[in-house]
């Protein structure tokens, strides 16, 4: 059944105009045909038929072909549509399914960072966060890995409104250790939760940036520290660095922007 609903027309019309999305001045008909390993005469109906439609121009006869803003439109207005938590779960999901541990989403929201989607592990001992959940930025990987990117000006208005309080013995509560903290996150790309707000509880963040490049959430990968030893703990920073960047890599070409976040330009 799946090979009858499969529509190889399709699969090389897509070829074609990831050929040319690759190029922003165009590309010729010989070159586009070389990229996807098709004959001209095939290539050339199938970017007739897409001049036809207004996905593809070519200013001048026999001249280059590129894409149109009508194609930047589909992403756009897929992008209103989509929020960041549809945007970011195919990654989560694939997360947590390699790593098997819990994973969580939060989103930059003007006076705070919120938890807006998480995906457990099927670990019987694992951590238990709530959707809606506030992540003070001095404590939890998520609102630490939002506050590491945001304006000095910004930070220093949510610390004004939210106390440092004290979670654990662990958790930070000078400002001095905060900031030296944050300014490390921006170095390494990373922020650590260990056992900050929940004893036996390691968890480990990244920032979520839009198109426009402003932080707008973040991920984190959550574990009990008695199944995290050294080696382990690496694992997680570098998968939750690379899939953070892969959510961020998404949410430009979506042309996502946070609706929570105004530019001041």
């Amino acid at each position: 059944m799946a090979a009858k609903n499969h529509i190889e027309l399709v699969v090389k019309t897509m070829a074609v105009l990831e050929a040319l999305s690759a190029s922003e001045h165009g590309k010729a008909l010989r070159e586009v045909a070389a990229e996807v390993g098709l004959v001209k005469s095939s290539v050339f109906r199938i970017l007739y038929t897409l001049k036809e439609a207004g996905y593809v121009e070519q200013p001048e006869t026999n001249g280059l072909y590129r894409l149109t803003l009508r194609t930047a439109g589909l992403a756009r207005r897929n992008a209103v549509r989509l929020g960041l938590t549809e945007l970011a779960r195919p990654h989560l999901t694939r997360l947590r399914d390699a790593l098997d541990e819990s994973v969580a989403l939060a989103e930059r929201r003007p006076q705070s960072v919120v938890l807006v989607d998480v995906l457990e592990t099927s670990h019987p001992l694992r951590l238990t966060f709530h959707i809606g959940d506030i992540c003070p930025i001095h404590a939890t990987a998520l609102g630490k890995a939002v506050a590491a990117y945001i304006s000095a000006e910004e930070l220093s208005a949510l610390l004004a409104s939210n106390t440092l309080t004290p979670f654990t013995p662990r958790t930070k509560t000078r400002m001095l250790q905060l900031k030296t903290e944050l300014a490390q996150a921006r170095r390494t790309g990373y922020t650590v939760n260990n056992e900050e707000t929940v004893s036996g509880a390691l968890i480990i963040g990244a920032p979520l940036f839009d198109a426009a490049q402003t932080v707008c959430g973040a991920i984190s990968v959550n574990t009990p520290t008695a199944r995290c030893p050294e080696k382990r703990k690496r694992l997680l920073l570098s998968a939750v660095i690379k899939v953070a960047k892969s959510i961020s890599n998404d949410l430009g070409d979506a042309n996502y922007i946070t609706p929570y976040i105004r530019s001041k330009a």
